[in-house]
Order: C-alpha cells, then sequence, then structure tokens
C-alpha cells in the first residue's frame, strides 16, 4: 500500500487534502516545533507514517505565561500547548513561556520554543 497525502497542521493532527484527519506523533510536532497552518506531507513507508513539513507558516514569537500543562497565556489570548512540549522542557504554572504563532492568522495553538523559568529550579531553562 502506498500513501503520500499533503495536509494542514491543526495544532495536533494533520487535515488531508482528501478530507482525513492523520494522528501527529506529539514529540515531532514538538520537537519539530509545528504551528498551526504548517503544510505537511505524510508518506507511508514500510508501514510507518513518516511526516515531512514542506512548507511552513509566517511566523512570530510571543512571551506568555505558563497557566498550567496545557496552556499559555500570551498578549491577551490563551493558546494551547502540547503537554509533550510543556513536560519536556520541565514547565510549571507561572514560568514565562516563548511560543510561536502564525504570523498572519488567529490561531489556537502555539509551538512552544522555551520557558523562563521564575523558580529556583536547579533544571531552569535560560
Amino acid at each position: 500500500m502506498e500513501l503520500n497525502v499533503i495536509g494542514t497542521f491543526t495544532g495536533e493532527n494533520m487535515l488531508g487534502e482528501d478530507g482525513k484527519v492523520y494522528p501527529i506523533p506529539p514529540n515531532y510536532a514538538s520537537k519539530s516545533k509545528l504551528v498551526e497552518g504548517d503544510t505537511l506531507r505524510l508518506n507511508l513507508v514500510d508501514g510507518q507514517f513518516l511526516y515531512k513539513q514542506i512548507e511552513p507558516v509566517a511566523r512570530k514569537r510571543l512571551v506568555g505565561q505558563v497557566i498550567d500543562l496545557n496552556h499559555v497565556y500570551a498578549e491577551g489570548r490563551m493558546y494551547t500547548i502540547l503537554k509533550a512540549s510543556m513536560t519536556y522542557f520541565r514547565a510549571e504554572m507561572g514560568d514565562n513561556a516563548i511560543i510561536i504563532v502564525p504570523r498572519d492568522e488567529l490561531s489556537e495553538w502555539a509551538a512552544l520554543e522555551n520557558i523562563i523559568s521564575l523558580g529556583e529550579r536547579e533544571d531552569a531553562t535560560l
């Protein structure tokens, strides 16, 4: 079976041009800092789904505050963040977060770029 689908990243999945929703591994989306609206290609290789970002949307960075392990508040809006990103950076409520969002479109989701810890943790990411 061969599969080659182009689609748009929705924040946690890919919506294919064929109208189907394809799950994206959270660790891949987090590591790749995928942003809502990015264009992806999905290929099936040896029974494994392989995603590749083929056209990123224009981006901007915002600084916000971690509300919980799924949300950052920035510039008057609440953004949903993949939990895999928040746990990787060991985000805690109240930390400052640098997030990436589409430059020209409103989005519900944001990619987490980094955490600026406000606490006295030894593992603080600066």
